[in-house]
């Protein structure tokens, strides 16, 4: 492991525990409010680094910031929970929730209910002024029940049923537009990755939560798992000011255009 005062770099999960217990055990344990919960979130980490080693050819800080993301989240990094996940993007380690990791938020939040579901083409299912009736006979498999052609989620909040709906086409058309990792080979829209579909019900309820009453906690998870999206890098863009979008674009001050135009004038002039 090599340190100075402006990077890390860390080459093995060993060097990985040791500096983040030598600078952030401290405030993981502040997070969590336990420190039983702490260490299973370092034993976590550890298992996350092993199972995906390409995490290691990554900016050290960007791992360490993603797994620390997460941790200011009280989320564990874990494929069994499936609440959130560190995955390597390029040279560059990206936090990306999970859905478990939103149905947990909302609960801590006040939810008193949750849920998402996929539905398949041999499905018993209406969506008709914001009410969702499906029936599922559990007698039969997936197979015989079809492809996946949609998913929802249903909220209640203060008592009342929020709902949200998506076909298939809309689900994937957003992860093709807007995902950076959809064409990777750890991504999640991989159905070989995600034989139950997580992705598109989390997908949904990111939809959902936009109908939610506003939530701290949920919107920052939100913000940092759209990282991973390419409208991220578009408003950065805009901030730069690098990217021009017609008349949405900020305008620059008239004083300046004018000095611009007076200083154009006398150029011609000479």
């Amino acid at each position: 492991m090599i340190e100075n005062n402006n990077a890390v770099s860390i080459r093995t999960p060993d060097e990985l525990k040791v500096f983040v217990q030598k600078n952030y055990v401290n405030q993981i344990k502040n997070y969590f409010g336990d420190e039983k919960q702490a260490m299973k979130f370092l034993s976590s980490m550890m298992g996350s680094v092993q199972k995906i080693p390409k995490l290691l050819e990554c900016e050290s800080t960007s791992v360490i910031n993603s797994f620390m993301t997460m941790a200011q989240l009280g989320l564990m990094p874990s494929d069994v929970s499936g609440e959130a996940y560190v995955l390597p993007y390029g040279n560059k380690a990206q936090f990306q929730l999970g859905y478990q990791g939103i149905i947990t938020l909302f609960y801590r939040a006040g939810g008193t209910g949750i849920r998402s579901e996929i539905v398949r083409k041999n499905d018993d299912f209406s969506y008709e002024n914001g009410k969702i009736n499906h029936k599922i006979d559990i007698m039969r498999s997936n197979k015989k029940r079809g492809e996946a052609v949609g998913a929802y989620a249903i909220a209640t909040v203060n008592g009342e049923e929020i709902c949200k709906a998506m076909n298939s086409k809309d689900i994937l058309d957003m992860g093709k537009n807007f995902s950076k990792s959809y064409n990777t080979d750890f991504t999640p829209w991989k159905e070989k990755n995600d034989p139950e579909l997580w992705m598109w019900k989390k997908t949904v309820l990111k939809q959902l939560a936009k109908m939610l009453p506003k939530n701290e906690t949920i919107s920052k998870a939100i913000a940092e798992d759209n990282k991973d999206s390419r409208i991220n890098d578009v408003k950065n863009e805009v901030v730069k000011g690098e990217l021009n979008m017609g008349n949405f674009a900020p305008k620059k001050d008239e004083k300046e255009t004018n000095k611009e135009s007076a200083g154009s004038s006398e150029g011609k002039g000479n």
